[in-house]
């Protein structure tokens, strides 16, 4: 029932909004295509995006604004900024009338909670513990530095992959750190040509058998050869597969082999032809890295099993000192 409530308060909210003036219009039109804007994922889809802070600079330098830098008024053109507050509630009834939505950027791979966790871990721990779990790994990690100071920083030259997701609080905000995904599309000169093209197209075609006999023969091998193009990639990409599972069973799994790894992905046509093929096999640094991993677990084990045994002790102590009896040290006794 709530849910259902709020979507009509959405929608009586919607339809009480004013519609936008011509000039208003104007003005989205002229941002939609002057802002500079970049692609994106939102919920599987392709979208563009562009900043906060960018779309209302784009509205203080444009021609409906007094504090513009370049002169582009002649004072025909009515002014509607007079400050970036002007530009902000404007692009707040762009957001109202859903013309853009305001998104969150989430890069993939991120394990905020388990860093919590081993945070809150490490802080409960007392500092010797601490200290002797740290120690084992500087030694190992100090036997192998090179190897892993060239992971470390090709992994930071590879561009972190993200994707958008809706805000909860769909509200415009000028800083540079919010993003807005872009849903408004106008209509320009371009699309005009291209649908206009189409149309002279489809009739072209239509009026096939009206064509010279040279042309339609042209026409004929052209087409054998896009379908036998055609049928030449989707074999390879068939036979991509088939030797990468037959290479997979023959190595147990240990070699990955990919012929044309790019030939399926969403690039473009002479990009899906390199690299040639991409060989994905256990290397040194791999087996270093490996060798480090179950070092650091037999030394948290060691910790561990320490760990109980002071704390054994310590109750032992306890018990002892409760009943009555002097608990006294190695040293305390041969002084003794």
């Amino acid at each position: 029932m709530s849910e259902s409530r709020k979507k009509s308060r959405r929608r009586r909210s919607f339809d009480d909004l004013a519609e936008l003036t011509p000039i208003e219009k104007s003005i989205a039109k002229y941002l939609r295509l002057r802002c500079p804007t970049k692609k994106g994922v939102l919920m599987g889809m392709q979208v563009v995006y562009f900043n906060g802070s960018k779309a209302v600079e784009c509205l203080t330098e444009s021609k409906w604004s007094s504090i513009s830098t370049k002169p582009t008024n002649n004072g025909k053109i009515p002014i509607c900024f007079s400050s970036k507050h002007d530009a902000v509630q404007m692009l707040r009834k762009f957001l109202d009338h859903e013309m853009c939505r305001r998104v969150i950027k989430v890069y993939k791979g991120t394990n905020v909670i388990s860093e919590v966790n081993e945070d809150t871990s490490q802080s409960n721990t007392p500092s010797a513990t601490r200290q002797r779990k740290n120690k084992p790994k500087e030694n190992v990690s100090a036997t192998v530095e090179s190897p892993a100071v060239e992971d470390d920083s090709k992994e930071k030259t590879k561009k972190k992959k993200f994707k958008f997701e809706l805000h909860g609080d769909q509200m415009f905000v000028d800083s540079p750190n919010d993003f807005y995904v872009w849903i408004y599309s106008p209509t320009t000169i371009k699309h005009y040509i291209i649908g206009g093209l189409l149309v002279i197209g489809c009739i072209g075609v239509c009026l096939f058998p009206l064509w010279p006999t040279q042309v339609r023969t042209g026409v004929y091998y052209l087409s054998i050869t896009l379908a036998s193009l055609l049928g030449a990639l989707l074999s390879l990409a068939f036979l991509k597969y088939i030797i990468f599972a037959m290479i997979w069973l023959m190595t147990m799994g240990k070699i990955r082999f990919w012929f044309l790894p790019n030939l399926t992905e969403d690039v473009g046509f002479f990009e899906s032809f390199v690299p040639l093929y991409v060989v994905n096999a256990p290397t040194k640094a791999k087996k270093i890295k490996e060798i480090i991993h179950e070092n650091e677990q037999g030394d948290e084990e060691k910790n561990i099993s320490e760990e109980a045994n002071d704390l054994e002790e310590e109750n032992k102590r306890q018990r002892l000192a409760d009943d009555g009896f002097e608990v006294l040290s190695k040293d305390e006794l041969e002084i003794k």
